[in-house]
This record gives C-alpha cells, structure tokens and sequence, in this order.
C-alpha cells in the first residue's frame, strides 16, 4: 500500500466525526442551546492541561 500524508486537520476532522458518531450510538446527544456550568468549564480546563 502506497504511503499518504495526513495533516492535523485531518486528523482531528476525523476525530470529531468519531466522537459524534459514539456520542449518537450511545444516545448522549447535548441539546442546542446548552451552556455548561462555570464549574464544569473549570473541570475542562484542568482536564485538557493535564493530557498536554
């Protein structure tokens, strides 16, 4: 099989395609209009520097 280049936009396309796809197999679907918690936000934020 010939080798292709992916870019980082490729990939992270690709990834959040997956992630809706999991989140509607699995019914866990976020209602238009929602806004997160400001506690909520924070456990985000620490989260996302930590697998960095």
């Amino acid at each position: 099989m010939k080798r292709k280049d992916i870019t980082r936009e490729a990939i992270r396309r690709s990834s959040v395609r997956a992630a809706a796809a999991s989140v509607a197999i699995e019914n866990r679907t976020v209602p238009v209009g929602y806004v997160r918690t400001e506690r909520v936000e924070r456990l985000l934020a620490a989260r996302k520097q930590t697998t960095r």
